[in-house]
This record gives structure tokens, sequence and C-alpha cells, in this order.
């Protein structure tokens, strides 16, 4: 019972990192302006715009604490329980989108995540 309980902590862990970056992911790309990009190198310059802003690097760092914290969880329990129980990060962004981003959650949104929450809840009681 305890390493169900450990793996289920690391999962969240790992996926409030990974949540973390990516809203960093999305305040980024937002700073920069995409109007006119045609063609590879206004895409290339699109790329070099982003790498050059802090919130991307901050980013890459919490996917490395994700992905480390995800090993741990992934050392632990069998595939099949983990990476279903990883799906709550549905769950987070859509939070964390409405707070950090502004994003609405419309009647869909919410019904397509109640029905994640279900499955998860039916996985981890297998």
């Amino acid at each position: 019972m305890f390493t169900v309980v450990k793996v289920v902590v690391l999962v969240i862990l790992s996926e409030v990192w990974n949540v973390i970056a990516h809203i960093l992911f999305k305040k980024s790309a937002n700073t920069v302006d995409m109007t006119g990009i045609r063609g590879l190198s206004g895409h290339v310059d699109y790329l070099k715009k982003l790498l050059s802003d802090k919130l991307i690097w901050i980013g890459f760092g919490f996917q490395v604490l994700c992905v480390a914290t995800w090993l741990v969880a992934l050392a632990q329990a069998d595939l099949s329980f983990v990476f279903p129980l990883g799906s709550i990060q549905y769950i987070f962004i859509l939070f964390s989108a409405h707070i950090f981003l502004g994003e609405k959650i419309d009647r869909m949104k919410l019904t397509g995540t109640l029905m994640v929450v279900a499955g998860i809840i039916l996985i981890t009681m297998s």
C-alpha cells in the first residue's frame, strides 16, 4: 500500500512540474510576435526569439524535474499503472490555464476532465 501512495505522490509531483513547464512555455510563446512568419527563415527567427526568453529555459528546467521524478515513479510501479495516472496533468492544465492564462473552462472541457478523473480513479483502484 505504501508503494502505491508513494508512486501516486511521485506522479502528481512529476505532473505538477510538467504543468508549470507548459504554462511557462505558453507564456513565452505568447510574447513572441508570429505575424508575418513565412518560410523556413521566418520559423527559424521565431525559434531564435523564443529561445532567448528566460521563461522557456525555466520551463526546460521544470521539464527536467518532471522527467527525473517520472523515472523514479516508473522504477517503482508498472507502466500500465503509472502512465494512466499521469493523465492527472489534464486536470492540472485545465485549471492552471484558467488561473494563469485566463483561458475559459467550458462545459465540454469540464466534462472531458471529469471523465479523465473517473478513469484515474478506476486505474488506481485496480
